[in-house]
């Protein structure tokens, strides 16, 4: 009996060590914001049977601590339609990821998430805030529809409100859309740079950062995903308008411009439509 209390605690002091050397490798992750690193150092700490009892306190406060910390994402692939499109994949920082609707834990950081179904890819570029659960991203792949069989219709002499083919088509919707793409761009630069300001304050006062602080971050940074889309988008619309005018073989009454936008908490969208 007196040989065995002796070794013992010859063996818990041999096992002290490693567990206090896995208490300080999670808290250098955890301050290098490599979270899920972190987590796993701060679990094989507790699960160390012979680990201190202040530094096993130590090790699951900070696993506590992180349960609300790590951000996590709720992405979605949708048709045109917003429909979860079947056999989507999804490809998060180089790994594939199911689609299944779980969360997906990430660092905080920047992330690039790569939706693909078929020959359709779509690539968008995420930033993660720590305390930031279930953020929804939808990323919208556009599916072409087969185009429809019609009977060619007579042709007619050209009168009042039609056009003869190759007639020239006004440029303002174009100039009004490049407009649109170049506001959209400066909000995008703006809304960006004052994001990325506010994200190195929050890292500074972490983890005691005010919930407004926070919440101001995000929003910017919404703003700047907002204005980037609408950019984008109204410049493709003013480069189709321009150039399909050239290939159109008849031109009939002036078409209206409309827009549309959609924004809610972790996405947006805006569309354009031409009507007769």
């Amino acid at each position: 009996m007196a040989t065995v209390a002796l070794l013992c605690p010859s063996r818990a002091s041999a096992d002290a060590p490693q567990c206090v050397q896995q208490n300080n490798s999670g808290a250098e992750l955890r301050a290098n914001h490599h979270l899920l690193a972190a987590r796993e150092a701060y679990r094989a700490c507790v699960a160390e049977s012979a680990c201190p009892d202040m530094v096993h306190a130590e090790c699951e406060a900070a696993l506590g601590d992180l349960k609300t910390a790590l951000p996590t994402l709720l992405v979605a692939v949708l048709d045109g339609q917003g429909h979860d499109l079947p056999g989507a994949t999804l490809v998060v920082d180089g790994r594939t990821v199911p689609i299944d609707g779980s969360p997906l834990e990430v660092d905080p950081g920047t992330h690039e998430l790569t939706a693909g179904s078929g020959a359709l890819s779509s690539h968008l570029q995420v930033m993660a805030i720590e305390n930031d659960a279930n953020r929804h991203i939808a990323i919208v792949l556009n599916v072409p529809k087969e185009p429809s069989v019609e009977a060619p219709a007579p042709s007619a002499p050209a009168t009042g409100n039609k056009a003869s083919a190759g007639a020239p088509r006004a440029r303002l919707p174009a100039y009004v859309l490049g407009g649109v793409a170049a506001v959209g761009a400066a909000s995008f630069g703006y809304f960006a740079v004052s994001g990325h300001r506010g994200l190195g304050q929050l890292n500074e006062c972490k983890p005691y950062c005010a919930p407004a602080d926070v919440k101001r971050v995000r929003t910017e940074y919404l703003a700047a995903d907002i204005s980037l889309g609408v950019s984008l988008v109204a410049l493709a619309a003013a480069g189709y308008w321009l150039f399909s005018a050239a290939r159109e073989t008849q031109v009939a009454e002036p078409k209206r411009l409309s827009f549309a936008v959609a924004a809610q908490s972790g996405a947006a969208g805006l569309s354009v439509r031409w009507a007769q």
